[in-house]
């Protein structure tokens, strides 16, 4: 088994360099989860040079909705889908350059922003406009967040599941494999608030045959020190050091996905820890723990 690593979620505040040399010895890494934000992104210095790259754009995404609210590639407003696409266009230009430098990218993520008022027919134009653009090896992923829910404000109200999954299978007659969807543990849970989620949409994404990638992250219904209840901020599983007692992921929730999905091409996980505190050493030994856990929660 080999797994993508969101190592920026677990990165400190300073030696960065550092923990990604020694990140270099866990063996069961393959490749980063690379952020592409406002300003675009980089390779980490330290990081191998042969591991390969899977760019997600929700940190952009999310910093230019704070800006202004309709932007999205399923924005119903002209003006916020068209400046998504121009966004979209960057990240190809980011995995241009990551060819350039050696890296292979396996794969974007990408999302069905805004919220409110996410219009699948407008993310299945942008989502047809993307793929007519050169991306050579690299996959279109879309990644589910979670949708909106009655009574409360959501972390990221996209478009719902089963409408992601609609517009994914409209599009394979003509993309074939390289568009698909990547399932978040935490984001599927956050939405239901029910640590069931996370299975039930990778088994149906896999139903579907849409499914391409699962990344484990966890999330609480308690307020930690990672924030309020319910934060997308990237729990490790309560087996992982230093995880909030609360963390709703574990090993066995980790086991059931595992054995929903099935081979898949992408398979990883994003862990947060605080930018101060723990050692560069400890942050790798937390990594670790975490390639252990997947790996030890395989379907025999």
């Amino acid at each position: 088994m080999s797994l993508i690593a969101g190592a920026y979620a677990a990165q400190p505040g300073e030696l960065q360099e550092q923990f990604y040399r020694g990140l270099g010895g866990l063996a069961s890494v393959r490749g980063l989860e690379l952020p592409y934000g406002p300003h675009g992104g980089s390779w980490p210095a330290g990081a191998p040079r042969d591991w390969s790259a899977v760019v997600t754009t929700i940190p952009g995404t999310m910093q230019r909705l704070a800006k202004l609210p309709t932007f999205g590639l399923a924005s119903p407003d002209a003006a916020g889908r068209r400046e998504a696409l121009e966004f979209t266009a960057g990240v190809r230009e980011f995995v241009l350059r990551l060819e350039d430098e050696g890296h292979a990218v396996e794969a974007v993520e990408l999302h069905s922003a805004p919220y409110p008022g996410a219009s699948a027919p407008r993310f299945r134009e942008s989502l047809e406009e993307i793929l007519g653009w050169e991306w050579g090896l690299t996959r279109l992923l879309v990644e589910h967040c979670d949708a909106p829910r009655a009574g409360s404000r959501p972390e990221k109200g996209f478009l719902t599941f089963s409408e992601e999954v609609e517009v994914l299978l409209s599009l394979q007659t003509g993309a074939g494999s390289q568009v698909g969807m990547v399932i978040n543990w935490a984001r599927s849970v956050i939405e239901t608030r029910n640590p069931d989620t996370a299975a039930e949409h990778i088994a149906h994404a896999r139903a579907a045959g849409v499914l391409a990638g699962v990344m484990f992250s966890g999330c609480s219904p308690e307020e930690t020190e990672f924030g309020y209840p319910w934060i997308d901020a990237h729990l490790p599983p309560v087996e992982v050091d230093g995880a909030p007692r609360s963390s709703l992921l574990n090993g066995a929730g980790i086991g059931r996905c595992l054995a929903a999905a099935g081979p898949v091409p992408l398979l990883g996980f994003k862990i947060g820890l605080p930018a101060q505190g723990p050692t560069v050493s400890q942050r790798v030994d937390r990594l670790r723990q975490m390639c252990a856990l997947v790996e030890g929660n395989q379907p025999r």
